[in-house]
């Protein structure tokens, strides 16, 4: 059966598949495999037996036909993406949210507590008056240096702004094109498991 739909709606239709395809899997294998009976329950087994493998035939049946969906679904996707430039994209925007976060990283650990290296002269040589005696390795004062400069952190204020406008930028236009609408054939009998049973 045909069905259009949105490009965002497909990758949901193969989560959907997905995932009905391995609850079925799971009750095909206990069923074919670990169906047991007591001894003593000898009265109609041949009948059970073959009622449970009638069940298991047709849920292999319908995981063969939703693995083969899945597989079409994203073949399809994957060259629509490749159209729409998706997966450039979000590269681009992932590239950009790493730069981020490692401006961002670095402009909140500059601490009030760092020291210019130009500074470091006019530093006494024992900063910390009064320190406790230890008996272990005692660990002299440091001092952490203020090694970046008002003109680089302004760099990096000014870089984190442009890439996280960019990258959100880039996220907008990959949800617009998810709304893309792209037209396949689904076997009528995934209608219910992949959500689009009336």
């Amino acid at each position: 059966m045909k069905q259009t739909l949105t490009l965002s709606r497909w990758h949901k239709v193969a989560e959907r598949l997905n995932a009905g395809s391995k609850e079925r899997e799971t009750r095909v294998l206990a069923a074919l495999t670990a169906t047991a009976v007591s001894p003593w329950n000898k009265e109609g087994v041949e009948a059970k037996a073959a009622e449970v493998m009638e069940h298991a035939k047709a849920y292999l049946d319908v995981i063969e036909a939703a693995t083969t969906a899945v597989a079409r679904i994203r073949s399809a996707l994957a060259l629509r993406n490749v159209e729409l430039g998706i997966s450039g994209r979000l590269a681009e925007a992932d590239a950009a949210n790493r730069r981020v976060k490692l401006y961002r990283e670095l402009l909140d650990k500059q601490g009030m507590d760092m020291v210019k290296p130009a500074d470091m002269r006019l530093v006494p040589t024992t900063v910390v008056a009064n320190e406790p005696y230890s008996f272990g390795r005692r660990a002299g004062s440091t001092i952490t240096l203020a090694i970046a400069d008002k003109t680089l952190l302004d760099e990096l204020r000014a870089k984190l702004a442009h890439d996280q406008t960019r990258a959100h930028a880039l996220l907008d236009e990959v949800a617009d094109a998810n709304r893309e609408k792209l037209e396949l054939d689904l076997d009528t009998k995934l209608m219910e498991i992949a959500g689009l049973a009336a």
